[in-house]
């Protein structure tokens, strides 16, 4: 019991000295991806970290709320959220080379596609204050995680009785609680369904966004149909153009299933979306209360396996074969919340679960492909390690209109007159050739029976550079 007392006290004696250490309110310092290390340095299990955490961001959180510039709601142990950290992300070349890596992806199908996503995207202390948003998910809005690359949202839906859950008209809410079956413990005062969509309809319809696809997913904790019709309803009025015509991709009723849903079409591409007229993809469960707008994607995708256990390209996660990943869209997700740490009471500070910035480059190279962030930040380093292509601050202007893939993956500008072997693509194969300049790459690719190819995604891109070995080659994308 001593023992125990004597750690409790070093517990308690770190946190008020982090709490009256001094802080980086006023720099330019990018938030650490773990607020709460001086806490977790000296605890042995993650509990109390993460508790006072969530109080920490909570506080902070209302600081803001209220209006308080947001340099003055830094506070030790929480997240350190400004609206100068996004600005500087708008400005960088992380943002430049996810929208790059995203437009090069539009053609592929979807079971290769890439998306960065959000884990309860909704679930976020920037709105207001319940229950379940203070012990959050996210920092950042909708809006703002949209605004940073996210391309994936998730909305947890219930059905519950308005006003504390007691009294009043059911309607379909957006709450990170439990099911139906314990009677959606946990949801409280969140928003409705009705308040939350628009958000995402708003930013969609904001100049420059036209072109954005987004995957919408809607987890099922509704289970009535009369909650099914409602969010039809919400989902066919608010996810539309000024002009009236709809932003989503609708299933076709002649590929439903037995079940009475249409399975996700994993052969279709966002570019498919967009001809389709369309800029939302909805996916969920099989309901077919809601089938009319959204796609059964449970035999579409597998989600979490071994994070701990995750190894760089090709050991990759023995919990899915290549099969897998050739023929199922791939998702890893994090859970950030104090619940999820309660019901592992002796999880270390440091959850190895956690989607790293190392786990995030690993699983990109191997093919994952949607990831479920918690907490996501723009300069935590997680987008950053999403990336695959241009190599920091590429390409340089003056350097050369043609592309050359270095020894370390990454993309370079280049003079098209230097000599390199050429990438070259046939099916799912990688190969290169002898060096040429990058005007001969396509006769040379073509001799050996391929084509001059640019690499779509961080797996392609893996696999080109296992096939070029340390040498530099030349890639077929021309700058503009």
């Amino acid at each position: 019991m001593l023992t125990r007392l004597k750690k409790g006290t070093a517990v308690l004696a770190a946190v008020a000295a982090a709490l009256f250490a001094p802080t980086s309110i006023g720099t330019s310092e990018a938030a650490t991806p773990s607020p709460t290390a001086p806490c977790d340095a000296i605890s042995p299990i993650a509990i109390p970290c993460v508790a006072l955490g969530k109080t920490f961001d909570a506080v902070a959180a209302e600081c803001r709320r209220v209006g308080i510039p947001d340099k003055l709601c830094t506070l030790p142990l929480a997240h350190n959220v400004t609206q100068a950290a996004r600005d500087a992300y708008l400005a960088s070349w992380v943002h430049r080379t996810a929208q790059f890596q995203y437009t090069l992806g539009d053609p592929l199908a979807l079971r290769d596609a890439q998306w960065i996503g959000t884990h309860n995207s909704f679930n976020s202390l920037s709105s207001s204050f319940t229950l379940s948003h203070a012990d959050s998910n996210q920092q950042l809005s909708l809006t703002q995680q949209l605004d940073i690359d996210v391309r994936s949202i998730e909305l947890d839906l219930h059905y519950i009785p308005q006003l504390l859950g007691l009294l009043g008209t059911k309607a379909v809410t957006v709450c990170h609680g439990q099911g139906p079956e314990v009677h959606d413990l946990g949801c409280t005062t969140e928003p409705t369904f009705a308040k939350v969509l628009p958000e995402v309809a708003t930013w969609l319809n904001a100049p420059g966004h036209g072109n954005e696809v987004v995957l919408l997913y809607l987890e099922d904790n509704l289970q009535n149909a009369a909650a099914y019709a409602s969010t039809i309803a919400t989902l066919d009025q608010v996810l539309r153009r000024p002009d009236g015509s709809s932003l989503i991709y609708k299933p076709n009723p002649a590929q439903k299933a037995a079940n009475g849903c249409t399975p996700l079409p994993l052969d279709k591409s966002r570019d498919d979306v967009r001809a389709a007229g369309a800029q939302v993809v909805l996916v969920g469960s099989c309901a077919p209360g809601w089938s009319a707008d959204v796609f059964d994607w449970n035999p579409a995708h597998v989600e979490s396996g071994s994070t701990s256990a995750y190894q760089p390209y090709p050991a990759c996660d023995a919990t899915y074969g290549p099969s897998v990943y050739a023929n199922q869209m791939v998702r890893y997700y994090e859970d950030s919340t104090l619940v999820s740490t309660l019901l592992n009471p002796t999880r270390p500070p440091v959850d190895p679960e956690a989607l790293t910035p190392e786990k995030v480059a690993a699983m990109t190279s191997c093919g994952v492909n949607l990831f479920g962030f918690d907490q996501l930040l723009p300069e935590d380093g997680r987008i950053q390690s999403t990336l695959w292509s241009w190599a920091p601050d590429e390409p340089v202007a003056g350097n050369g209109a043609c592309t050359r893939q270095a020894a370390d993956g990454r993309w370079h500008a280049a003079a098209c007159t230097d000599l390199h072997p050429a990438a070259c693509k046939n099916g799912d194969t990688w190969t290169v050739t002898a060096p040429v300049a990058e005007a001969a790459a396509p006769a040379a690719c073509a001799a050996i029976g391929s084509t001059f190819a640019v690499p779509r995604s961080g797996e392609q891109n893996t696999r080109l550079r296992a096939a070029a070995g340390s040498t530099d080659v030349w890639v077929d994308y021309l700058i503009s």
